[in-house]
């Protein structure tokens, strides 16, 4: 059938149909969700998990609250698919595990330095441990289709389901005896509030103070604090649409409503679609872009490669501005390379499987992006060497390695069959879970501690240790007690005295940590040898 044609022929009554309204063109049905008393209890418990998403987590970049919630999350999805007859397989377990240790990292590591990127990742691996653990991947599994399931997961099935946790609290329904019983407590308790407010009063006028002292301190202990009230409240309202949301993707996956919005065949066939271009126009553009490189880096070769020695090139006054420059200049080519060999290899009408110039300019851009990370990681240490390491050094190194890895994936890929989306995906996990549980905040301040004292760093700078955060602590005291006359100490000791406040405040709340617990005994200890020196 032509998508011109303005009707079709209804097999019903011979009349005519709008193209539109035709089969293949009506939007899929969402079947209804006919809940039961065990969605009921699943959305009461959604509620309490909303309340403490909005409250423990959006509030605060780490503590224990984010990991009891993140168990909590993780048990909760787990006993309801049981309940659903849901069995995950396989790379689910890949992705609860992650969500699990990124969880577990915020009641040990405060993690300054990662901000609110830790969050955001724990949430997303969080929401795609779902979609795993439900099998609802297009192919089954992480894919080259990511960006679709990652769409199904964190929009289409959530809000395709949002009315989903109101059915179920729907099936919640009481006897009208027992509703009675209970309008008739209210009603008992409120008469009783207003009969207190009238006499009350009059007792303690005509009390000789003995009566008015006693009503005075139980008072006392029932003093509201409408400043917590207005908050629980707040934090209740804003658990309304979380719970609704979070309800939504665990029900929605859990029985498989509304996640055929995408489905595999038709993303293959949008796919083939792009292979718009013709093979010698990709190998035009990827012949120049690979003499373009060759010429660049034959004709700057003092500048790529000094580097690799510890030299700084000539005309450039410090290495600071010759080592970041030169470093970002080089992750944006790297990135950009990446760029046009997914281009090429997605809009040729030739596929790369029956391309073998194609393969060779594959490896070709492949080698070239692995010099220019080598080159880059050189720029790097030289200006870690020089001035020492922060937080923000570290994350674009990280960021490197993964494009490097992508890059022996691509030369790989020339001669195995497997999805390199796939493939950077779990390896982009793996090193930021890693990156949450090593405690890079510390290593950095040990690292800048270790050189300063060895003699190998010329200044100490406190800048850092207000970036680490508690991590920090260990380290500036070590630098404290060494007692050179280079060293800061006042500095150091305002900044001791920034963390101890900062732990003493998570001190008994869902902020605090493992390491602002230990940052409290190392100050209290160098307070208690030095004095209050700040």
């Amino acid at each position: 059938m032509s998508m011109n044609n303005e009707n079709v022929l209804n097999p019903d009554d011979g009349q005519p149909t709008p193209y539109y309204q035709s089969p293949e063109h009506t939007a899929p049905k969402v079947a209804p969700f006919t809940p039961d008393k065990k969605d009921a209890a699943f959305a009461l418990i959604t509620f309490v998990l909303g309340y403490f998403f909005c409250r423990w987590v959006l509030t605060s970049l780490s503590g224990w609250g984010i990991t009891v919630f993140t168990g909590a999350f993780i048990s909760a999805v787990l006993t309801y698919f049981h309940v659903k007859s849901v069995k995950p397989r396989g790379e689910a377990w890949f992705w609860l595990g992650i969500t699990a240790l990124v969880g577990l990292s915020f009641a040990i590591w405060d993690a300054p330095g990662l901000s609110g990127v830790r969050t955001l990742f724990l949430a997303c691996a969080a929401v795609y441990a779902v979609l795993s653990a439900s099998g609802l991947q297009l192919l089954g599994k992480s894919s080259n289709f990511l960006l679709l399931d990652g769409l199904n997961a964190t929009i289409i099935i959530p809000f395709r389901n949002f009315a989903n946790q109101y059915r179920a609290l729907g099936t919640l329904k009481s006897a009208e005896e027992k509703r009675g019983k209970a309008i008739s407590i209210v009603v008992g308790i409120m008469l009783a509030i207003v009969a207190l407010l009238i006499v009350l009063p009059t007792l303690m006028r005509a009390d000789g103070g003995g009566f008015s002292q006693f009503v005075g301190r139980v008072l006392d202990w029932f003093r509201i604090d409408w400043a917590q009230i207005g908050e629980f409240l707040l934090y209740c309202l804003l658990a309304i649409p979380t719970a609704a949301y979070l309800f939504g993707l665990v029900s929605g996956a859990a029985v498989r409503r509304g996640t055929d919005t995408f489905t595999a065949d038709k993303a293959g066939e949008t796919v083939s679609s792009m292979r718009v271009s013709p093979p010698v126009t990709l190998l035009i553009v990827l012949a120049t872009v690979s003499v373009l490189y060759t010429l660049f880096i034959g004709f700057q070769v003092p500048y790529f490669f000094s580097a690799f020695s510890g030299v700084r090139p000539e005309g450039w006054l410090s290495y600071s501005a010759y080592a970041r420059q030169g470093f970002f200049e080089l992750c944006g080519l790297s990135a950009l390379n990446l760029g046009i060999l997914a281009a090429a290899n997605v809009f040729g009408k030739k596929p790369r499987e029956n391309s073998p110039v194609l393969k060779i300019f594959n490896v070709v851009l492949a080698l070239i992006t692995l010099l220019l990370i080598a080159t880059a990681f050189s720029k790097m240490a030289l200006y870690i060497d020089q001035f020492g390491l922060t937080i923000l050094r570290i994350l674009p190194c990280v960021f490197m390695i993964l494009l490097a890895v992508i890059c022996i994936a691509v030369i790989v890929l020339q001669k195995l069959k497997f999805s390199i989306v796939r493939g950077a995906l779990i390896t982009g996990a793996v090193l930021f879970t890693a990156l949450c549980l090593s405690n890079a905040d510390g290593i950095v301040a040990r690292y800048n501690a270790d050189r300063f004292l060895a003699g190998t760093l010329e200044t100490y700078d406190t800048a850092p240790l207000y970036e680490a955060g508690a991590a920090g602590v260990a380290s500036a005291i070590r630098v404290y007690e060494a007692a050179s006359e280079d060293a800061p100490r006042i500095d150091i000791a305002n900044y001791l005295a920034s963390q101890e406040q900062y732990a003493n405040d998570a001190q008994w709340t869902y902020k605090d940590t493992f390491q602002k617990r230990q940052a409290r005994i190392l100050i209290q200890q160098w307070t208690d040898e030095y004095g209050t020196a700040y």
